[in-house]
């Protein structure tokens, strides 16, 4: 059993999580309430998944909020971070995890439109995220920014191309935040997993989740909670020196070939 001061690291802080009414959005809106962190579970569409995701919050004995609100809308994000400021205080956690349908196919097939579109999508939500909540971490002089990517972004599949650039943006605007929030006291850093087992990657088959799994040197499925672990060290006290760094959740899969 965890001693008091591990399971509550967390305690005092208040982090906004994208995307958090299923998947590793969720997962880490638990993690992070467990640690003792209050948590604002933003979502789209899904309104009952999300208060049940609160529902867990609360029974770890954190104070929570859900908040629907569609982050590429700069209004919506800053409507939301004034709320959450009101209700629980200053974000001192963003963990930008929001995702975006987009077209699957090879890049050559697709539009210009559906092609930037995924692009625009990812970045734009981002960008106005830390926009509308940097201003509070300014001026505490402290602040963690967590963006979730995924290893497409380094390790490309056919047909998936627009998503991976979509990606490989993000962490490109991440490394250079990382540089450039350093001196306000801001840390950015990514978070990188391979194909995560939730909802939307169930439409995958059965054999080839099975190979994947059978590709990575600890023989696993890589699930959402797996993924929360390393969201909740980047937020606690432990990752205070720990900014442009990308850590890989793979199960050792980014070393086979």
């Amino acid at each position: 059993m965890a001693q008091p001061s591990q399971a509550r690291a967390l305690d005092g802080k208040v982090a906004l999580i994208t995307g958090a009414s299923r998947g590793i959005g969720a997962a880490a809106a638990k993690r992070l309430a467990a640690g003792g962190a209050s948590v604002v579970i933003n979502y789209y569409q899904n309104q009952e998944a999300a208060e049940k995701v609160l529902e867990d919050v609360e029974r770890a004995g954190s104070r929570g909020l859900i908040f629907q609100a569609d982050v590429r809308r700069k209004e919506q994000i800053e409507h939301m971070v004034i709320a959450t400021e009101q209700k629980l205080g200053p974000i001192d956690v963003l963990v930008n995890n929001a995702y975006f349908p987009f077209e699957v196919g090879q890049l050559h097939d697709l539009s210009w439109e559906s092609f930037y579109r995924a692009v625009e999508h990812e970045i734009s939500a981002f960008f106005f995220c830390v926009s509308a909540c940097l201003p509070a971490m300014k001026a505490r002089n402290a602040g963690r920014i967590i963006v979730i990517s995924t290893r497409l972004a380094q390790q490309p599949l056919a047909k998936m191309g627009a998503y991976a650039a979509a990606k490989s943006a993000l962490e490109s605007m991440a490394d250079t935040m990382a540089i450039e929030l350093g001196p306000l006291g801001v840390a950015v850093n990514v978070v990188t997993p391979a194909f995560t087992l939730t909802d939307a990657s169930m439409i995958m088959p059965e054999a080839y989740r099975e190979r994947v799994k059978e590709t990575r040197p600890l023989k696993k499925h890589l699930y959402p909670e797996d993924v929360a672990g390393a969201i909740a060290f980047l937020a606690g006290d432990e990752a205070s020196m720990v900014t442009g760094s990308h850590i890989l959740i793979t199960g050792g899969s980014h070393l086979q070939l």
